[in-house]
């Protein structure tokens, strides 16, 4: 019997190993994505479906991954992308990396959520994912010209939200 662990192939997993596997990456793909996505709880929840069903997928088809908490995340940031691509709306922001407080936390996920979503898938894969202005183009199907406008857009009005959120 398998057991798992970073370094396990998810692919040798049996049925209680894919569990453990599973009730680990669970919570963390869960909230990696309510993070990403404005805090939407409904929308987090759909990803997270979308995203094990997707790994699930992949392993009955023989996939061999050495690496499951990684690549189950990279299935995760293909979902969110999917899921901006098919909103087609415009602006992200991104909250500061190191926020001191639960209020603060709050204040920067209820703002992000306040930006439009091409603004916010933006600002996400910036400053959250560390994506260059290119890589985001290609991920979002826009020109670097957009990108660098949705991501002055999408810090102003991410700005506007949590001060306003301060007040």
């Amino acid at each position: 019997m398998s057991t798992i662990t970073p370094e396990a192939d998810a692919t040798d997993l049996d049925e209680r190993s894919f569990l453990a596997f599973y009730e680990d990456a669970l919570p963390r793909v869960y909230g990696y994505l309510l993070h990403r996505c404005g805090g939407s709880v409904a929308v987090a929840e759909d990803l997270t479906q979308e995203t094990f069903l997707a790994a699930v997928s992949e392993l009955k088809k023989g996939h061999r991954v050495e690496r499951p908490i990684p690549w189950v995340y990279g299935i995760a940031r293909h979902k969110l992308l999917d899921h901006y691509r098919r909103r087609r709306r415009d602006e992200p922001t991104v909250p500061p990396p190191e926020l001191d407080s639960d209020d603060e936390r709050r204040r920067a996920v209820s703002a992000l959520a306040a930006v439009p979503p091409s603004q916010r898938a933006a600002l996400v894969l910036c400053y959250m994912d560390g994506f260059s202005a290119g890589e985001i183009a290609a991920a979002l199907g826009k020109s670097p010209a957009a990108v660098h406008s949705l991501l002055e857009r999408g810090r102003a009005a991410f700005r506007r939200a949590y001060l306003e959120g301060s007040t």
